[in-house]
């Protein structure tokens, strides 16, 4: 068992200022998806949202000693990956296909920014409540909405019929109300 097994974020938090990078994984275990989220959300590269969001975290083991409460922490990260993004953007002059044919990304506002990292933490949530789910669920739940595929392509999938699928889509949701308030699921879809 490790020694910062069962700790809170604080004391996590004083062992990373103390060089112990368990507790560098542990934070990074903590916020690297949501990172990954918000980083791909700006890059549209999810290969390169990666390696920012992997980079955040070294960044943070080479300043360790200057956060003292864990909001500044993460705060840092995300600055750090919004920064390493929109540098990305800038450097790759990275265009998008919209009706009107190409058009560069621009740098997001404030206001897009924080609905960004709204997004990314309620996405970091949602993955967490997957990882407490049934099997069987959790197959269903990411095969329609992370991986896009059909009731007929799980069913056959999973060598079921199309009603077990929305049988199990229909408890994974339920499933996920219980473990995340209706309003954050929301947010996810709206932002």
């Amino acid at each position: 068992m490790s020694p910062l097994q069962n700790k809170t974020d604080p004391e996590h938090l004083l062992a990373l200022q103390q060089d112990n990078e368990s507790a560098l994984q542990y934070f990074f275990n903590q916020y690297y998806d949501a990172l990954v989220y918000f980083a791909f959300d700006i890059t549209k590269d999810i290969a390169v949202a990666e390696e920012i969001s992997s980079d955040a975290f070294l960044k943070l083991w080479h300043h360790r000693d200057q956060f003292f409460k864990v909001t500044s922490l993460k705060a840092y990260l995300y600055r750090v990956v919004k920064n390493a993004s929109i540098d990305f953007n800038r450097v790759n002059k990275v265009a998008q296909k919209n009706e009107h044919g190409y058009q560069y990304l621009t740098e997001p506002t404030e206001k897009a920014i924080e609905e960004k990292i709204i997004a990314a933490e309620t996405y970091a949530l949602v993955l967490a409540a997957l990882e407490a789910m049934p099997a069987g669920y959790q197959k269903v739940f990411r095969g329609i909405y992370l991986e896009g595929k059909s009731y007929e392509e799980l069913a056959q999938e999973m060598d079921t019929n199309t009603v077990n699928i929305r049988n199990q889509k229909f408890k994974a949701i339920l499933f996920l109300r219980k473990k995340i308030p209706l309003t954050i699921l929301l947010m996810l879809f709206f932002i």
